[in-house]
């Protein structure tokens, strides 16, 4: 019989990294959002009292606190008490926007992500869409040609067009994806919304995306919404390129006025 042996393999193994405590009071907080224990909107006990319930001292829990509301977990109201807060996927998306840069070099692969999930998302929704959505998608596209002159109306209704249809299929989990993937690079695609034609151009996919819909279609479904995000993400890079522009414009502006002076 061979014989192995059991140093080597532990050798192998990589140390148990030791969280430092205020982590480890982040993580079991997490742990009773995600297990439903705390919820949005709950308010959490002072930080005396978590200090004594975690057996740490408080400024542990004040460290963690601080880490949690940095991620859009935790705040902070009138009177110093701390809540949970909605936990929308807008939210909590907000400091993954701060460490990942949307530009042109990776615009291809956000809306590609956008493309997996929204795309299989949408073919589950569709087995699963109730006449009453259908109602409500209808009345959304008919909505999005009367607003083709008003950029901001549409961004709204945008907005609720792609959510309703990422609540078709139930999905909770996917729906918090699809959405946190929707708010990456928004700030571009307000500057694309102000370019003729592109929002007519977005009033006419939502309406293909609608008719797939209606007719209980997966796989036309996805088809359209892929062609949709394809238009987005073209606009979007041209709006890069288009502030991009604008900025060496003005810094060249800028060094000529300081030669005139």
């Amino acid at each position: 019989m061979q014989t192995v042996n059991n140093t080597l393999i532990f050798d192998a193994i990589e140390p148990v990294k030791r969280l430092p405590v205020s982590e480890r009071v982040a993580m079991k907080l997490l742990d009773l959002i995600r297990t439903g224990n705390l919820n949005a909107g709950d308010m959490l006990p002072t930080e005396n009292q978590l200090a004594a319930a975690l057996q740490v001292s408080r400024p542990v829990v004040r460290e963690a606190l601080r880490g949690l509301s940095i991620l859009g977990i935790v705040e902070s109201r009138q009177g110093g008490r701390c809540y949970i807060t909605d936990l929308k996927p807008s939210r909590l998306v907000a400091p993954l926007q701060m460490v990942i840069a949307i530009d042109e070099s990776n615009v291809d692969a956000l809306y590609e992500a956008r493309v997996s999930v929204e795309g299989e998302l949408l073919k589950l929704g569709v087995q699963r869409v109730e006449d009453s959505q259908i109602a409500r998608l209808q009345e959304m596209v008919t909505a999005g040609y009367a607003l083709t002159s008003d950029p901001v109306g549409f961004r709204v209704l945008d907005l609720e067009f792609h959510q309703t249809l990422m609540s078709l299929a139930n999905n909770p989990f996917l729906e918090r994806v699809a959405l946190s993937l929707y708010d990456l690079g928004m700030e571009y695609r307000r500057v694309a919304s102000e370019t003729p034609g592109v929002i007519a151009r977005s009033a006419a996919e939502h309406e293909d995306i609608f008719n797939a819909v209606s007719q209980r279609d997966p796989e036309l479904a996805a088809a359209a919404m892929r062609s949709h995000l394809q238009s987005i993400s073209r606009t979007t890079y041209d709006a890069m390129l288009s502030l991009k522009d604008d900025r060496t414009t003005r810094g060249a502006s800028v060094v000529n006025l300081k030669e005139i002076k």
